[in-house]
């Protein structure tokens, strides 16, 4: 198997994934094929999606003998079949054996398969857990041992832990540690249906951080426009969901940053531009209910298609995040996702790409922006890497404008101010911190607008202090023994005078 990435942002990445029935590009969501009861026809899907998901349990408890899968859905796309875990969780057991299922995919002609898993809800105790997590990691090494038998199948190791953060990070350990081509997470289903967003990606991230960098990672059972963004910024690549039909059937109609039911639709047409939107409000709901639910199920797959799409572009302009601050406010646990970015804020710079081609403009921090890597990234550096001039006196300035060295601070100083072989100035930037001189007007130090908010800078200009035996700083009060605050920039000459002259800081 074969991952190559295009492009990343944040912890975001477009690539593509090669399977033996084609290309495979990243991220992409596998709608849910149902042999079953299937509404939608799959050359319908087709116009959407060249991939799908459908349950090898189900043909196998069917047929009970090896079958063309594609031949017997008449399909000719990729296709990825799953082992029956969910149906194990439902109902407690399922007769069949993890290594006959994981045999039987790779035999009907799977491109993607998946070995059969423990799966939790979030009601699961520690210890059901924990037996899970173990037995799962038990069945996963006997998997790896089949690799040769399965015949080119791409072969997925699910993660799990359910809500046990400690037991994720063990899974995503031990599980990335086996030669699988695919990770997977089994979220709990439970944490989807009550919009639990921030929940599932403190347990995506929390795997991420636990597991190796370059391989593809699954999301099962997420299929929300709401959601898909975040969890791609959190480094989900692959989806998967029924929630299509299943929202159909009950005439629950996706648009990109909500979920509206047709009853409760009062204008005369869909805020939207599917087929479905063209017809009249009135018309739809007289409709017949197989019509009017593969209507929405189309339409549903569309928007489905057209998000994931607008992530692929965000990613190549490197704007994820700022369409992260578009879509937080439609609900509060997506509000409550760009808030828990900043605990995994190393992780996220790590990650992110250090130069975004595509993006030249305003970087806009508002009270979710905090955890953008950036600053963190900016921090570090100054930290680690950056060597302070060997000078005699720094001066910290509260410039007014942007970019920094051209402000008219900088400027007056710069003309009145006398051993100035002597002096480094730093700028006091409300997000990023300290900002040499030198590079103040480096994308992007100077290139961001902020609302008032002020990090703890403190420690930052402290910390460079030290390396100085003179120290002046305008616009923000310190406390120190070497530190000189003062209110009006005209003073600073005065100080500047005392120390060439006499070698002393005037007190």
């Amino acid at each position: 198997m074969s991952f190559e990435v295009e492009t990343k942002d944040i912890l975001g990445r477009v690539g593509r994934i090669y399977t033996r029935s084609g290309v495979l590009e990243t991220p992409n969501i596998f709608p849910v094929i149902d042999i079953k009861k299937q509404e939608l026809k799959l050359d319908v899907v087709k116009k959407y999606f060249n991939n799908i998901i459908t349950n090898s349990y189900f043909i196998y408890n069917i047929y009970k003998s090896v079958v063309s899968i594609k031949n017997l859905l008449g399909w000719d796309g990729i296709l990825m079949t799953d082992s029956g875990a969910y149906q194990l969780m439902r109902y407690g057991t399922i007769d069949v054996d993890p290594d006959d299922i994981l045999k039987y995919q790779a035999e009907i002609g799977s491109d993607i398969g998946v070995m059969l898993d423990l799966p939790m809800d979030s009601e699961e105790s520690y210890f059901g857990a924990l037996i899970k997590v173990e037995e799962t990691l038990r069945r996963a090494q006997r998997a790896a041992e089949l690799r040769e038998e399965l015949g080119g199948m791409l072969l997925v190791g699910p993660i799990q832990g359910g809500v046990y953060k400690d037991l994720v990070a063990r899974s995503a350990r031990r599980m990335t540690s086996l030669p699988f081509d695919i990770y997977a997470i089994g979220s709990p289903t439970t944490l989807l249906e009550e919009y639990r967003f921030d929940e599932i990606l403190d347990i995506v991230l929390t795997a991420k951080l636990n597991m190796r960098r370059e391989a593809p990672l699954h999301l099962f059972g997420a299929g929300h426009p709401l959601i898909l963004p975040f969890a791609v910024a959190a480094g989900i690549d692959l989806f998967d969901s029924a929630s299509y039909i299943l929202y159909a059937r009950d005439d629950r109609i996706m648009l990109r940053d909500r979920t509206i039911r047709l009853e409760d639709v009062k204008t005369d047409y869909l805020p939207c531009s599917t087929k479905l939107c063209n017809k009249q409000v009135s018309e739809l709901k007289e409709m017949d209910k197989m019509e009017r639910t593969q209507l929405i199920a189309e339409h549903n797959l569309a928007v489905l298609r057209e998000e994931i799409l607008e992530v692929r572009q965000r990613i190549y302009e490197g704007t994820l995040w700022e369409y992260l601050e578009e879509k937080a406010r439609a609900h509060r646990s997506l509000y409550s996702s760009l808030h828990l970015l900043r605990k995994f804020t190393k992780l996220v710079e790590e990650y992110d790409p250090v130069t975004h081609p595509e993006a030249s403009g305003l970087l806009f921090f508002s009270d979710t922006a905090l955890g953008r890597p950036e600053p963190y990234r900016h921090r570090a550096r100054m930290r680690y890497n950056y060597d302070a001039p060997p000078k005699q006196i720094a001066i910290f300035l509260k410039a007014t404008s942007k970019p920094y060295n051209r402000s008219w601070e900088y400027i007056f100083l710069n003309k009145i101010l006398i051993c100035r072989e002597k002096i480094h100035i730093f700028f006091i930037d409300e997000i990023f911190g300290v900002v040499p001189e030198e590079i103040a007007e480096v994308y992007p130090l100077s290139q961001h607008e902020s609302w008032g908010l002020l990090e703890n800078i403190y420690n930052d200009i402290l910390e460079i202090s030290r390396k100085y035996q003179y120290v002046i700083i305008y616009g923000l009060n310190i406390k120190s023994k070497n530190i000189i605050n003062v209110n009006k920039l005209e003073e600073i000459p005065r100080y500047i005078r005392s120390i060439c002259s006499n070698g002393t800081l005037l007190s």
